[in-house]
């Protein structure tokens, strides 16, 4: 699966369920700066885990992978393969 469309979806979920209407973040966003908090954090992962069916092991739940969605989406690709 593209990165592209992993970005999108996650995007899509982050902005019609986290954030308020006036934020917009794109795919180098820094999250924390935008909003995302930690419990934010964990409804993001619960996300991901259903959308793409894939659970995100402990050692890759290190802030790195959280920054942006270009990082969680290069993640998610990564547990993809």
């Amino acid at each position: 699966m593209e990165s592209i469309i992993i970005i999108e979806d996650i995007k899509k979920y982050i902005e019609n369920n986290i954030l308020s209407s006036d934020v917009r973040i794109d795919a180098s966003t820094n999250l924390q700066q935008a909003g995302i908090d930690s419990f934010s954090t964990v409804e993001i992962i619960l996300f991901i885990e259903r959308q793409y069916g894939v659970m995100i092991p402990d050692d890759q739940l290190i802030p790195d992978n959280f920054k942006t969605l270009q990082a969680l989406a290069a993640t998610v690709q990564a547990l993809l393969q």
